[in-house]
């Protein structure tokens, strides 16, 4: 390869690597639905990430997997989401806590709720009651909620009240954590974006070799 080709070759690979670096949401994240990657804590990533998928007619299955040193509050805690219209409290089935260990359920129902520095929710499903004494917070937590049209695809935005501590005894403080939807694949704005760049990197090439 002639040396001033590939000093344009190279050069166009090292802009576009900070293209796609500099690009939220450009690569493939490790959470496939709602990264909770904000935080009212000062805290920097993710703290963990939530699911939802479509579990059957008109019923949706939400889970909830914290990343290490993190855990969901759960006396007390908070689930808000937007999305959905219409649900109530009874649209919210029994929660499966650790993976079956033990498990509970919601007990308070708020809507248009405001989450500590993330704005208003539609919905808060909140203070989970029901597991064994000393249990106060869980690494994975999910819930099927069933009403007439609910889809996966509603869910737009999801907020919840985290311990800054793996496993059931939350501490040593607690926050609010909030989440888009994650990204796997380029979206195509960047696409774009990264074709415009490459294109005019290469003619930028093209017309040096040829004036030589």
């Amino acid at each position: 390869m002639p040396y001033s080709l590939g000093k344009v070759f190279f050069g166009t690979l090292s802009v576009l690597a900070l293209m796609l670096a500099s690009t939220p949401h450009a690569l493939a994240s490790s959470c496939s639905g709602f990264d909770l990657s904000a935080n009212n804590l000062g805290l920097s990533g993710s703290v963990g990430c939530v699911t939802v998928q479509n579990s059957g007619a008109n019923q949706v299955t939400v889970t909830i997997t914290m990343d290490a040193g993190f855990s969901v509050k759960l006396n007390g805690g908070d689930v808000a989401f937007s999305g959905p219209v219409g649900l109530t409290l009874a649209d919210a089935g029994t929660i499966n806590i650790e993976s079956g260990m033990f498990t509970g359920a919601f007990t308070k129902l708020r809507e248009n709720q405001n989450i500590s520095s993330f704005g208003k929710f539609d919905f808060d499903y909140a203070n989970i009651k029901g597991q064994p004494g000393g249990v106060v917070s869980a690494d994975t937590i999910s819930f099927t909620l069933t009403a007439s049209g609910l889809t996966a695809s509603q869910f737009t935005s999801f907020a919840l009240h985290f311990c800054t501590a793996s496993g059931t005894n939350c501490g040593p403080k607690t926050g609010f954590a909030e989440g888009e939807p994650a990204f796997s694949t380029p979206e195509p704005g960047t696409m774009v974006l990264l074709g415009t760049g490459f294109l005019g990197l290469v003619g930028v090439g093209r017309r040096k070799l040829f004036h030589r």
